[in-house]
């Protein structure tokens, strides 16, 4: 059997798990800004496609610029690339095509530069909120675990010979 297909398969999965996540995650995000009120007028559905295509056309394009920057031996930079590269383009000529079709996020000006820099900088804000509070989290994690003390392991203690305590312990006597 060819382990090769089951890394494959791993890969994939792995992969399919991210995109579920990230689309788990702008789905959460657009629900939160309309449960606190932030505009009148919210269209969730409009707002995740919007950052969707946004997000697909942003990863592709920097994947596509770290193929250009990190070759390697196993890969093959320029088909890589050349594939990034198409894909970047077709996202964002979907992108274009849908607002010019009238896909149009509710308070934005109805322009292409403006739907994708509103959208852009949505996603880069909740972006930065998530790793702030992760790191926030982490940092708690980290000063509560590493301030305690911990009792000395008296098996340490153990002479390795006769199995006795250590000269200075007194309570193996």
């Amino acid at each position: 059997m060819n382990t090769r297909d089951g890394d494959a398969k791993r890969d994939w999965q792995t992969l399919a798990l991210v995109v579920l996540t990230l689309i788990l995650c702008i789905f959460v995000a657009n629900i939160h800004l309309e449960v606190r009120g932030e505009v009148a007028d919210i269209d969730i559905g409009m707002r995740f496609f919007h950052s969707a295509i946004v997000s697909f056309m942003l990863t592709t394009g920097l994947l596509f610029m770290f193929t250009l920057a990190f070759a390697h031996r196993q890969a093959r930079i320029t088909e890589q690339a050349l594939g990034m590269f198409l894909t970047t383009v077709v996202a964002a000529l979907v992108y274009g095509w849908a607002v010019d079709a009238g896909m149009l996020l509710p308070g934005v000006v109805g322009d292409v530069w403006s739907q994708f820099s509103t959208t852009v900088l949505r996603l880069l804000v909740a972006e930065c909120a998530g790793l702030l509070a992760l790191g926030i989290c982490f940092g708690l994690l980290l000063a509560l675990v590493s301030g305690r003390r911990h009792a000395d392991d008296p098996l340490l203690e153990l002479s390795s010979e006769d199995f006795s305590a250590a000269e200075g312990d007194d309570s193996a006597e």
